[in-house]
């Protein structure tokens, strides 16, 4: 038997552990899980499974600790008020009954232990046989049997209080072929009471029959009374305890029902911190960006309010800050500042000793703890203000590489288990992405030596005569394929080894052909296998000839090893360098598109803000007003084309304003842009079918109108001889997720935009790539820039939604929009306000930019609005002249080069003036870090190109805050 099989799941072995604090609280359990070769980690996790010779070692620690040899067997009815076993003792006692718990136990037991194979079967109404056989190459030991029988007593006690009675008269470790347990209980009330009811209506039957003759009519009735009364009390009574019965099952079973969700939920939220770290690191190969990348998501999945990563340095002397969340910048500055000796004898604080001795700490208060680090660990821990601490190693292959900590500066909810054995998966994972950072080929020269070993001594090995029939079948190959040699020896390979299936055929005459041609040379297949339990397995084989003394073809020899998980990891490495390549492709574009965006900003700031000015002198029946406007309008139709760049590029879409979708698609219809399209597709026609109680959304009626326009252009398009779009809105409340697309919907209230043709249709390949930037069907420069349907991808997920697509080719195509429902109002819509109505009153304006025409164009429209001022070219030179002088607000250009931007130019400011006002303007869409500007204090953000309607509000609006 290989001892080091995991068979027994961890809540076996947490059973142990909760009856030795019951019974026995004086042990050391720490020392007896020693022993064992078991840690508390691991008693912790269900997840886990132990081997044989970890029960056996337990089992002989406990005897000798304890003196009693019976220890398994009460440690098995101890399972009665054990909570170890968690949300499978909350199944089974949700059950109907008793009888279904033994029943079912054959289903159940598999998720305590692989050790034996269970089988049930009813006997009696009180009475059922289990019987056990262990698993192939499995050795139970008596104790095993003695504390399954505990077990099996323990689960009676869960419905009648009482233990079943078990006999046992058949035992394997007496010669018997199997064990045979025959367990009987004591009914339960409700039952005993329901024979009573009946019982009861046939004795009374047969009394009322029996007296009839000799009674008088009024006395039979009265008898018969009587007994109905006797009847219906007991009938009530056992209907009584029924209900209760089931009342107390009901409960239970939700209680196990509300264990599961909340299993459920953590686990799902453990498995997207996995999933985002696995994708990180499989995609990331620079060790800066691959911690940087991991601690982002550890803080937005875990709730731990600071995290912290520190790694060792080259010569492994010191632990060096590497990076961090949740810490302020003195903080910060501090743990830069600060290395700890791995070399000194004295360093004791819990980074070096996570680090040395390659364990995690858990400390729920560090204060009652800090007696035992160094003065200098004291006084930093005081410094940072920690509370509550987890530390665990980065640990690759006993290797010890930097540490992970995470902790909450105020005393919260403790830490658990979970957390630790997260944080240590976590761990396990840094640690392989950092080896292969820092040694990527030493690696691979180390995986194909660690493969070639592995294939060597674990390899499938059989013989075949030239039959095809297998004569030597070695002990891994019957492992592996699940036969035993008894099964296998005399039997074809064809059918046996190698599957009659497509990818697994093998045509042995064409295979000993070649053979025979060539004798002194090997031959290499691959073929996908069926085992014997139905799994497929993908093997490699290499197949030669065996010759006997006298030189003739003997057998053929082929040995084997399994890479299912080589071809299952090409796939998924196929897949991973396809997103990775997409990714960067979007960066890459997104990059250009960004910059080109905001340098045609500030042109066209120039081309829509000076005809507005100059509108602003001109007479009404000036000649040249019609010139003027129409270059303003061109200039505006150009700003829209730019935001098509900005949502390219992701540079933060705004989502603010709330939008009506039956509004924006009418307004559409009533453009020039639809004008257009009818123009050029006369056979088209529309139809509309909206939700007349759509609710509303948040975003941007701007990009939400270019999205539509592109996706009914593209309808257009599809039907080249005509044909009707359909475009429909409507609400719907999601209650569970549900898939969309290639998306989980979360639970919400979301409104649907379709847009439906019945056009040419999508093929399933161009489906795939239909919004990658310049991926289009269509006319370059004439009918499509390559860049609609990106645009439409990136305005969708801005607003944080979904996109599902049907389409069939020759038959039409449906898009489906998913948006989140807001319950905010629709504003009303202004119309344009006079002039007055955003005038100054002479107030002081400092404008700051670090392109003339922007600063000069600002200042024209400014003094136009009776403001006075003046202009800086840069924000050092701005904070420079507000030393010296006062304004009353501040225009900031966000983006300047060279030298400080528009935040650092605000947070030196408000150095100057705590109360100094400003407004922040800039050719991107809002960011992050205007952002954080305005969460500084800055009020409006007015993005490029502005008109002076928009600036004049918005300086207005500031200075006339209190």
């Amino acid at each position: 038997m290989d001892i080091e099989i995991p068979l027994y799941n961890s809540r076996l072995i947490k059973n142990y552990i909760e009856y030795l604090r019951t019974a026995y609280p004086s042990l050391d359990i720490d020392s007896i899980l020693t022993y064992s070769k078991l840690t508390i980690y691991q008693i912790n996790d269900s997840g886990f499974w132990f081997t044989q010779q970890n029960a056996d070692l337990l089992h002989d620690i406990l005897v000798e600790k304890t003196g009693d040899p019976n220890i398994s067997r009460e440690v098995g009815r101890f399972a009665s008020s054990s909570k170890a076993l968690g949300t499978a003792k909350q199944y089974m006692i949700g059950l109907m009954n008793i009888a279904s718990v033994y029943l079912l136990m054959e289903k159940i037991y598999p998720t305590l232990s692989r050790g034996a194979l269970i089988k049930s079967n009813r006997l009696a109404i009180n009475k059922v046989e289990i019987t056990s056989k262990p698993s192939i190459n499995v050795n139970e030991k008596p104790y095993q049997c003695e504390n399954r029988m505990g077990s099996f007593e323990a689960l009676a006690k869960w419905f009648t209080n009482e233990f079943a009675k078990v006999d046992h008269p058949e035992c394997i470790h007496k010669g018997d072929k199997c064990c045979r347990y025959i367990i009987s209980w004591k009914n339960s009330p409700s039952l005993l009471w329901k024979r009573l009811r009946n019982f009861s209506f046939l004795f009374c039957s047969i009394i009322s029959f029996c007296f009839f003759p000799f009674l008088s009519i009024p006395l039979w009735l009265d008898l018969n009374l009587s007994l109905i009364i006797i009847i219906t009390v007991v009938a009530m009574y056992a209907g009584h305890l029924e209900k209760r019965e089931l009342i107390n099952i009901i409960k239970t079973q939700g209680n196990a029902a509300k264990d599961l969700l909340d299993e459920i939920n953590i686990r799902h939220e453990n498995a997207l911190l996995i999933h985002e770290i696995g994708q990180a690191i499989s995609a990331i190969m620079s060790i800066d960006d691959l911690i940087h990348r991991v601690i982002v998501i550890i803080e937005r999945r875990l709730s731990f309010e600071r995290g912290l990563i520190m790694l060792a340095n080259k010569d492994g002397a010191s632990l060096v800050y590497a990076v961090s969340y949740g810490y302020n910048e003195e903080q910060k500055s501090i743990l830069e500042q600060s290395e700890f000796h791995l070399n000194n004898p004295s360093s004791k604080g819990p980074f070096v000793l996570a680090f040395k001795e390659q364990k995690p700490f858990m400390i729920d208060d560090i204060g009652k703890n800090i007696q035992e680090f160094s003065e200098r660990s004291q006084a930093i821990i005081k410094t940072l203000g920690v509370r509550s601490l987890i530390c665990v190693p980065i640990v690759y292959e006993q290797r010890p590489l930097g540490v992970l900590a995470v902790d909450n500066p105020k005393i919260r909810a403790p830490f658990t288990q979970s957390d630790l054995n997260l944080l240590n998966g976590v761990a396990s994972q840094l640690a392989i992405s950092i080896i292969n950072a820092l040694s990527f080929q030493r690696l691979q020269e180390s995986e194909k030596k660690y493969r070639d070993l592995v294939e060597n001594s674990n390899s499938i090995i059989m013989r075949m005569n030239l039959n095809g029939e297998i004569t030597f079948f070695n002990e891994f190959a019957q492992r592996f394929f699940g036969f035993t040699a008894k099964d296998v020896i005399g039997a074809n390979a064809l059918g046996t080894v190698f599957s009659t299936n497509e990818a697994g055929r093998i045509d042995f005459e064409e295979l000993l052909n070649f053979l025979r041609n060539d004798p002194n040379h090997q031959l290499a297949t691959e073929t996908e296998t069926i085992l014997k339990n139905g799994d497929k397995a993908w093997i490699t084989w290499t197949h030669k000839m065996i010759f006997t003394e006298e030189g003739q073809l003997n057998e053929i020899l082929s040995i084997g090893n399994d890479i299912t998980a080589l071809k299952k990891s090409a796939r998924e490495k196929q897949v991973l360098e396809g997103q990775l390549q997409q990714a960067q492709k979007m960066e890459i574009i997104g990059t250009l598109a960004g910059g080109v965006a905001h340098d045609l900003n500030n042109l066209l700031a120039s081309i829509i803000g000076y005809p507005e000015i100059m509108l602003l002198d001109l007479p009404k029946d000036s000649p040249l007003k019609k010139s003027i406007v129409n270059v303003k309008k061109a200039g505006e139709r150009a700003a829209a084309i730019v935001l098509d760049l900005l949502t390219l590029a992701r540079r933060g879409v705004p989502i603010k304003e709330v939008v009506n979708l039956n509004l924006t698609i009418k307004e559409y219809l009533n453009s020039p842009e639809y004008e257009t399209l009818k123009r050029f597709h006369p056979n088209v026609e529309v139809d509309l079918n909206l939700d007349a109680n759509l609710q509303n959304i948040k975003g941007s009626s701007v990009h939400l109108s270019k999205t539509l326009t592109n996706l009914v252009s593209n309808a257009a398009e599809a039907m080249p001889n005509g044909g009707t779009i359909w475009i429909a809105t409507i609400n719907r409340h999601v209650s569970s997720q549900t898939l969309v697309g290639k998306d989980n919907l979360p639970e919400g209230n979301y409104v649907i935009l379709t847009v439906t043709d019945n056009g040419i249709g999508i093929s399933e390949t161009d489906k795939e790539k239909i919004f990658e930037p310049f991926y289009t069907k269509k006319n370059m420069g004439r009918s499509g820039t390559g860049l609609g349907m990106t645009v439409v991808w990136g305005t969708v997920k801005d607003h944080k939604g979904y996109i599902d697509i049907q389409s069939k080719v020759g038959r039409g195509t449906r898009f489906a929009f998913y948006f989140p429902a807001s319950p905010e109002a629709l504003l009303a819509i202004n119309d344009r306000l006079p002039l007055e109505a955003y005038m100054g009153k002479g107030e002081s304006i400092l404008v700051v930019d670090d392109l003339k025409d922007q600063r000069e164009l600002a200042a024209q429209m400014l003094q136009k609005l009776n403001y006075f001022v003046n202009t800086m070219d840069s924000g050092e030179n701005a904070v420079e002249y507000l030393i010296h002088h006062k304004v009353d607000l501040v225009l900031l250009d966000m983006m300047m080069d060279p030298g400080i931007d528009g935040l650092e130019t605000f947070r030196r400011m408000r150095l100057v003036n705590p109360l100094q006002r400003a407004i922040i303007f800039s050719g991107y869409s809002e960011t992050e870090r205007v952002r954080e500007a305005e969460h500084l204090g800055v009020g409006a953000f007015i993005g490029k190109p502005f008109l002076i309607e928009k600036i004049g509000l918005a300086v207005k609006n500031e200075l006339t805050k209190h």
